[in-house]
């Protein structure tokens, strides 16, 4: 449904923009990302020509009136296709994800960088976060605490989880 909106938008302002009397190219950028404008880049892949730029200045006389009708379903074809292949790109990529849960080994080097990752913030974090030091301590010590308990005996880790209620002064709001 989105791709039919977005689809509508772009027959509705494309040809608002024929002022800028400019090529409008299609490209797939590097991420695999489609993108439109006048100029492609120069790393883009899959570079299609979408509407070419109408001669004008003085002394040209306008063009034709022509058939746009034909074009502009050879477009939506086109866009319908893409959106196609881009659903069977994101179905493939999705069936080639293991499907089966982590290891456990697996497991705890996830959640160890996790820990680790908040003891360094905590550490960062400057003593008026926390209130005193002895709050901080208390802070920094219970992940340290579940860091060593994961390392140790790792099912007691995961079995038992354990939140942390700590005692942390509250921000005050200055104006």
């Amino acid at each position: 449904m989105k791709y039919r909106i977005i689809i509508a938008a772009l027959f509705f302002v494309i040809p608002g923009l024929s002022y800028l009397n400019a090529d409008i190219y299609r490209w797939t950028d590097s991420k695999g990302n489609v993108a439109y404008g006048n100029l492609p880049p120069s790393d883009a892949s899959n570079v299609k020509l979408m509407f070419r730029e109408a001669p004008g200045g003085p002394g040209t006389k306008p063009l034709a009136p022509q058939d746009d009708s034909s074009s502009v379903e050879a477009i939506v074809r086109g866009l319908d296709e893409e959106v196609q292949r881009e659903e069977q790109a994101r179905q493939e990529a999705e069936s080639t994800k293991p499907s089966a849960p982590l290891k456990q080994e697996e497991m705890i080097a996830v959640e160890k960088a996790n820990l680790e990752k908040k003891i360094n913030e905590l550490e960062a974090l400057p003593l008026d976060h926390f209130g005193s030091q002895k709050n901080k301590r208390i802070r920094i010590g219970y992940y340290q605490y579940r860091l060593e308990t994961l390392l140790t005996n790792p099912e007691d880790y995961f079995n038992n989880p354990e939140p942390f209620e700590g005692n942390i002064k509250p921000r005050s709001k200055t104006p």
